[in-house]
């Protein structure tokens, strides 16, 4: 991954190693985070949207039909433990 800053489109660079190229990529995974080639975190925070959506309508579709201590037992291990994961990487 080349990194580039996001006025500035980079050198196209044709890496190898021994006789295959290596592709340049805009995005990769790195221990569950998403990072792109500009450092913006927008791959990464459409991915936890998606989690977070998928969260919050469990949690709405249970809400009449659960005591509150469930609620918040399924907010904690669903929307919480998403939410601080890779905040020293992102501040």
């Amino acid at each position: 991954m080349q990194f580039m800053s996001k006025t500035n489109y980079g050198v196209n660079m044709n890496t190898k190693y021994k006789t295959s190229r290596i592709n340049n990529v805009y995005y990769t995974n790195f221990l569950g985070l998403t990072l792109d080639n500009t450092l913006s975190w927008k791959p990464h925070i459409d991915q936890l949207i998606s989690k977070l959506n998928s969260a919050c309508y469990v949690i709405r579709s249970l809400k009449s039909l659960t005591p509150l201590e469930i609620l918040r037992m399924i907010y904690f291990s669903s929307v919480h433990s998403i939410i601080p994961y890779g905040i020293y990487f992102l501040g």
